[in-house]
Parts: structure tokens; sequence; C-alpha cells
């Protein structure tokens, strides 16, 4: 017996989404469609290129080979979740992101820029910035993670105001949080390696004991509850609902996967959208 997968990426051009999603960002938060994808968003030559870049400026090593040689992910640009405990650190961790991405796209279209042109069309009636505080002081606009051997992201969701519960920012104060990924280089794909899975199943309290990979595995099949893998190449581009649980199955072999993400929240009666890393 075959079924049919209904819970799938749609994917199209902006006008397109547009037109059969009115309110794309509130219908990724009601579960209507897992995830919006824009392929070839962005000129994957560009993406080689600055691969090639950060690579000659040192922000890109493997993390076996250096250090400890633990297996880790290398980020280029602020991490919130990481630096948030303390407020001036993340504060000037932030101030030098938005320095370095100020000439490090020289040369060639500015990818962060593109992710924000693509959510502010997907909701013409929102404001998109870089979040901020009442103070001015700006947020890390997005952040590149390159993922080497052995480094990936059990199943989790991320809500700042639900799972961090950072209530001392004010991105916390938006109803709903999502995410975009643009695609710089892929894995080798040994397996599907590194290609996210979204699942059908916003995060509720009672879903906790069951978050570990092989439990929320065994609560996946036992519910029927319905998954997708996204699969990207260079300059592909993709928005989801970050409530959902999702996961990044670790990368095997040498080449790493390297996207560039972003957070962002709204609210229905809010005529922002704050944007993250």
């Amino acid at each position: 017996m075959t079924t049919t997968q209904t819970w799938t990426p749609f994917e199209a051009s902006i006008p397109e989404i547009l037109a059969q999603y009115p309110e794309p960002l509130m219908a990724l938060a009601r579960g209507e469609v897992p995830a919006f994808v824009l392929r070839q968003h962005y000129n994957p030559a560009h993406c080689r290129a600055l691969m090639r870049r950060f690579y000659e400026r040192s922000l890109l090593y493997d993390p076996h080979e250096v250090g400890d040689g633990q297996a880790r992910r290398v980020d280029i640009g602020t991490s919130f979740g990481h630096h948030r405990s303390d407020r001036e650190k993340f504060h000037a961790h932030s101030a030098e992101t938005l320095a370095l991405f100020e000439t490090l796209f020289d040369g060639y279209d500015d990818p962060v820029r593109t992710m924000y042109d693509a959510l502010a069309q997907l909701a013409p009636d929102k404001e998109v910035k870089t979040a901020r505080e009442p103070d001015g002081r700006l947020y890390g606009p997005a952040i590149f993670r390159v993922y080497h051997r052995e480094t990936g992201h059990g199943p989790h969701y991320d809500s700042v105001a639900k799972r961090t519960k950072a209530f001392e920012y004010q991105i916390s104060r938006f109803k709903h949080q999502f995410a975009g990924v643009l695609c710089f280089q892929n894995s080798t794909k040994e397996g599907g390696t590194g290609e996210p899975y979204l699942y059908n199943c916003p995060f509720r309290p009672a879903l906790t004991e069951h978050l570990g990979r092989e439990n929320f595995a065994a609560y996946v099949a036992r519910e029927g509850i319905e998954r997708v893998q996204v699969q990207l190449e260079p300059g592909d581009l993709y928005f989801f609902f970050s409530e959902n649980i999702h996961e990044v199955p670790s990368v095997v072999g040498d080449q790493p996967r390297a996207v560039l993400a972003i957070f962002f929240a709204m609210s229905p009666d809010d005529d922002e959208i704050y944007v993250w890393s």
C-alpha cells in the first residue's frame, strides 16, 4: 500500500507563494506547509567564491585539526544562544559581526541582504529589521554555520520565548519564531547527511521526555507524525517555523556543510519582524 505525503515543502517563486498563501508566515505557523523553498535564489557561483574567501581569511578551519581536535560547528557570526548569558559580550560580539559583514561580501551579491529582501517580500505588511534593544544596540544579523563531520543537531525546537525564555531581550516579545537557511555548500551527502528534517509537530511540554534522538524516532513512528527532508543545493533558500521539531543528521565525510542562517520572529498584530542569529 502506498501512502501519499500530504505535508510537503512548497517550492515556487515569491509571487507564486503569495498567490497560493497570502499570509505565508502564518501558513507556516499553522502547519499548513512545512517550508517555503526558493530554488537558486542566490548565485551558487558566489557561494563557492565566498567559501574560498572564508578559508583565505582564516574564518573557516577544520576543528578536527586544531585545538583539542573535537568535532564542533564553526560559526562566522554571532550566536545569540551562545552569547546571550552576558549581555555586554553579546552586544560587543554582534558589533564585530556587523563590522565584518560590511566588507566580507565585497564583489559579490550580499547574501544577508538577499535573505532579508526575500523575507520582506513574503511579509509585505511588515517592516523587516535586524533585532535591536531599546537603546539601539543591534543583534548579529545572520550567521554562517559550518558543520564538519560528526556534527549536526538532534531533534529540537527553537523559540526565545518558549524554550530559551530570555525575557530580558526584546525578541521575546513576539508570538511566533521562524528560521531561514541559505545553502552555501553541501556535505558529500553520504546517506543524506546534513540535510534537515522537519516534523509536523509543534513543541508542547509533554514532548520534552521524547526529544532524545532514539526516543523521538520511536515517538514519531508510534504517533504517525509526518516528516520531510529538505534537500538543498548551493543557492537554495528556505523558510520554516522553528517551533516545529526539526533535526540535522550528523555530517559524514570530509566536506563540511555550510549554510547562512537567520532566526526571525513576528506577531500578527505587530508591524515589525525582528531578525537575528
